[in-house]
């Protein structure tokens, strides 16, 4: 039994642990003082007068603390924990840090010190991706006045090939938040992942992290790569092997971070272990101290097009120390686009040298369907630099470089995304964009589906830019009710030619009391696409119905054909529906919308609806809402046929106008239904494709999806029953 302390115990108990906290801390310099004030202002202010200071953690299970051991999901031993520890030493918090909402069964401190804390609150949630920030920025992130919000995602974005334009996007409202609620802000490069073996595999966040350092560069924001901070710990490399040996011995050292010391633990590629954490953490503090340690090289350069599917980058590699400098350079994989096919170049330079050093890259292939499809360059619909990344060791030590380079000849920049009020055409928007020190003249041929323009020739000035349009007509097959196309540009330049794929998914607008059809998931992927909007007579599906009047909007789901199979301990039935409620000028614009998700067995009445998170109907639903609040029912008609009935009030709509058949009262919508079986092999509820019914589904095969949180993949719902016969289109 623990003696409770009398007062004078207390504050010798406090003393003592006063005394040797103040011992570890070392008093800041006037750079370090300044370095504090312009990047942390009100964080500074308040540690300097040992406040209660308050910090936010934005994040995916890295952030969250994903360990494979006893520690998993114990933040108190991640890297963000491990920074704020130094911040509590330095300012004299003796209390240390003191997580406000630990994980169950997880503990809150590291250990009983009394005195000043340093309060860390965790809103970082394994699986999620930079969009998900703006779900907490515009909910519950500022619940507690924080005085720091960090915020690290990455990961998740790579891994499903988010688009670096909704990562920019994400990472500026995070930014813009904090500052209307005046907190400090300090965005975080994802630490490295391994995609495949080797060295070169280390590439896939890198692209990301080149993202946030120009967002936080345009703001002004304190910046931290994780990646470099990781890569550092590879260490130096012996002279005089073969280079690809060395890197190879390089890439076992750095992949010793995701050791858990657990012989039969799973293979690990994304999650670092506790003594990386540690590592990162203290790393963290000391850029924020005294900013990222110096280079030793610089690394420029330049790329051009080869053709369709290789680029070629002459980088100039120049060593900027004062002594001689032998080592490997390593070119990592570009994300999932492009992999280096000469990645180890090894190299000598003395003082200020340069050397330069041609690197071949070819497009990744991802599947057999591209052996059979023409390759071409997917670049990112809002980006068209080349972002590339480096490992340089040597025998002092190890760095990793990044090069932001535009394509030569040209490269392209799509600005309009979505379309909406399609009647009889679409008008695609984009801007191309010089890579070439010289004038550039060529034509190009735009194309959707089996449509295609004119050449039209264009110049460009010297590393210039500039705004183009084409209009498509848009006549959709009788009775379609979604559309999927594949939108290309075929640029010509000096007799080489260069084409660049996109994706367009057009569906046609739901109104109020029209039945429409979903579509068969494994039917409705790939290019060139079509739903109906009925079903085929004698034909197994969904049909799907929307409703609404002053006291709420209405969703029912009629399945005819479609048996529902007992799965034992599980569900038989998962419908998620998104529903973007914000006010209408806002619907489809970009932004977070999460999904309510109803789950069913067998009989019909275990039917329920599970807890909704915050922001459920768009950023901004602040309030938490009762499940008990939905309506929600599903009944037999027949043994094939079934009714699943939705009921949403609409106070749970609050941010909604509601002004029902009005022109501009429109809402976003998606349904993802998955009628489950049991996955013999996983042991698991599983919707095999042709049980998963959706009314909208982005992903192209080429690797690339539209986050099924962002508001602007959905379809659009008019809350009238007049139908005007709209369309709204999503390129991605």
């Amino acid at each position: 039994m623990m003696r409770k302390l009398s007062g004078p115990a207390v504050f010798l108990a406090f003393l003592l642990v006063a005394t040797a906290a103040s011992a570890e801390a070392y008093p800041l310099t006037l750079e370090q003082r300044a370095r504090l004030k312009e990047f942390l202002p009100r964080t500074f202010g308040v540690l300097d007068a040992q406040g209660p200071a308050y910090v936010v953690a934005l994040g995916d299970s890295v952030t969250w603390m994903y360990a494979q051991d006893e520690n998993n999901g114990n933040m108190l031993l991640s890297y963000l924990s491990a920074f704020c520890h130094e911040l509590s030493r330095e300012f004299f918090y003796p209390g240390g840090v003191k997580l406000l909402n630990p994980e169950k069964g997880m503990p809150d401190k590291l250990k009983a010190h009394l005195g000043n804390e340093i309060w860390l609150e965790n809103l970082a949630v394994p699986g999620r991706c930079a969009l998900d920030a703006v779900q907490r920025v515009t909910t519950d992130a500022f619940l507690n006045d924080p005085d720091l919000v960090v915020v690290n995602f990455g990961i998740n974005d790579s891994v499903r090939g988010h688009s670096l334009e909704s990562y920019r996007k994400a990472l500026q409202r995070v930014v813009d938040e904090c500052r209307a609620h005046r907190a400090d802000v300090i965005i975080m490069a994802p630490n490295l992942i391994r995609s495949s073996p080797g060295p070169t595999g280390y590439g896939l966040t890198r692209t990301y992290a080149t993202v946030a350092a120009e967002v936080a560069r345009e703001n002004k924001v304190l910046f931290c790569d994780l990646g470099r901070v990781v890569a550092r710990s590879g260490g130096s490399i012996p002279t005089g092997a073969e280079p690809e040996a060395l890197m190879s011995m390089f890439g076992d050292r750095l992949a010793r971070m995701f050791d858990f010391g657990n012989p039969r633990q799973l293979p690990e590629s994304l999650h670092p272990n506790e003594k990386t954490h540690e590592m990162m953490g203290k790393a963290f503090y000391q850029e924020l101290l005294n900013g990222p340690p110096p280079r030793q090289f610089s690394v420029n350069g330049r790329g051009r097009f080869i053709d369709g599917e290789k680029v070629e980058v002459e980088l100039s590699l120049r060593n900027q120390s004062d002594v001689e400098r032998a080592g490997v350079l390593t070119a990592l994989a570009m994300g999932q686009f492009l992999e280096p096919v000469e990645p180890y170049h090894a190299f000598t330079l003395k003082p200020g040298q340069n050397v330069s050093i041609k690197i071949p890259y070819q497009r990744i292939r991802r599947s057999k369907n591209d052996d059979v499809r023409p390759v071409h360059m997917p670049t990112e619909i809002g980006d068209s630099n080349l972002r590339l990344s480096y490992f340089l060791a040597d025998g002092e030590g190890s760095d990793l470089y990044d090069l932001v380079t535009r394509l030569e000849p040209v490269g392209v920049v799509w600005t309009a995304q979505r379309f909406t009020n399609v009647t009889d055409s679409i008008q695609f928007l984009w801007n191309l964009v010089s890579g070439s020190d010289r004038d550039v003249r060529g034509h190009y041929v735009i194309g959707m589906g089996g449509i295609k323009s004119q050449p039209t020739e264009f110049s460009l000035p010297p590393l210039g830019l500039k705004k183009f349009q084409a209009k498509f007509p848009f006549t959709p097959p009788p009775g379609a009710a979604r559309i999927k196309q594949p939108v290309w540009l075929e640029i010509e330049v000096d007799g080489k030619t260069f084409r660049f794929d996109r994706e367009i998914e057009i569906t046609r607008d739901i109104v109020l009391g029209k039945k429409v059809s979903m579509s068969r998931f494994d039917a409705y992927s790939g290019d060139e696409k079509v739903g109906a909007e009925e079903l085929a007579p004698g034909t197994p599906g969904v049909l799907f119905r929307a409703d609404a009047d002053e006291q709420a909007v209405f969703f029912s789901f009629d399945f005819e054909g479609l048996e529902f199979v007992p799965v034992p301990n599980d569900e038989s039935l998962t419908v998620d529906i998104s529903l973007d409620a914000r006010p209408p000028d806002q619907v489809g614009t970009f932004g977070f919308v999460d999904k309510l998700r109803i789950v069913a067995g067998v009989p019909d009445t275990s039917v329920r609806v599970e807890k909704p998170q915050l922001a459920a109907f768009g950023d901004g639903y602040n309030m938490v809402l009762d499940p008990a609040g939905f309506g929600v029912m599903l009944r037999t008609k027949s043994p094939e046929s079934r009714r699943l009935e939705v009921k949403i009030p609409r106070q749970y709509l609050f941010r909604h106008p509601w002004n029902l058949d009005q022109p501009g009262a429109v809402m976003g919508i998606n349904v993802n239904l998955f009628l489950n079986v049991l996955d013999t092999a996983g042991g698991q509820a599983m919707a095999p494709g042709d049980r998963r019914f959706v009314l909208t589904a982005p992903r192209l095969d080429m690797g690339a999806s539209a986050y099924f949180r962002d508001a602007r993949s959905l379809a659009t719902l008019r809350l009238t029953s007049k139908d005007a016969g709209t369309w709204t289109a999503f390129l991605y």
